[in-house]
């Protein structure tokens, strides 16, 4: 990799990606050459650095220019040589995964004796843009209010249909009355978890077609 088309260089990586477009939306690494300047989107990639989110970087690399550019790619290629410097960020905030909207999510696990216990009937629906859920309770169908700000999660009004079924293990009456308890949410890789403080009731299996 060395001669005139390889330089070495330092980079100062961001602890967060940012928002970059190419054939679809993505998430591109932020970075910048000098510790004073603003940071810019990073179309490339670096061949052996890690990421990990919530850090910040300074990076010594290998820029190596490309034989062939494509028309909407880099004209270069980079290499770690080694990490300089990682540090944790003292003002990073984590990006929160939207709930997805329209789109009926099963309950797989539900908070029984003080244990997750897998569980399977009830589901959510979200309708984001009234402000609504609705969904199965088990045998009954349930609908209500819900209001979110960043991970906070506030369901209310909540109604259900009255049809006399059995309730196998009191899931139904569990699952609603959890409903009306939680106040918080996170989306953690493939499933929606519902919390009452710091402590998780209720979680549903997320979908692969996320809004």
């Amino acid at each position: 990799m060395q001669g005139l088309s390889a330089q070495r260089m330092t980079l100062y990586v961001a602890d967060s990606k940012g928002d970059c477009y190419g054939i679809s939306s993505q998430t591109c690494l932020q970075v910048k050459e000098k510790p004073g300047e603003p940071y810019s989107l990073f179309y490339s990639g670096i061949e052996g650095f890690s990421y990990e989110e919530g850090y910040n970087y300074h990076l010594e690399v290998m820029r190596v220019k490309k034989e062939r550019v494509a028309a909407d790619g880099s004209a270069f290629n980079y290499y770690l040589i080694r990490v300089i410097s990682k540090e944790r960020s003292k003002t990073y905030v984590q990006r929160l995964t939207p709930i997805p909207n329209q789109q009926s999510l099963s309950l797989e696990r539900i908070l029984r004796n003080g244990k997750m216990e897998l569980v399977s009937g009830p589901d959510i629906y979200f309708d984001k843009r009234n402000g609504r859920i609705s969904g199965k309770a088990g045998c009954n169908r349930y609908f209500g209010k819900v209001i979110m700000d960043n991970n906070r999660i506030t369901l209310s009004g909540l109604g259900s249909t009255q049809m006399a079924c059995l309730d196998n293990n009191n899931l139904e009456s569990l699952f609603l009355q959890y409903l009306a308890s939680v106040n918080r949410y996170q989306v953690k890789g493939n499933s929606l978890l519902f919390y009452r403080d710091n402590e998780i009731l209720l979680q549903f299996a997320l979908t692969d077609n996320l809004p």
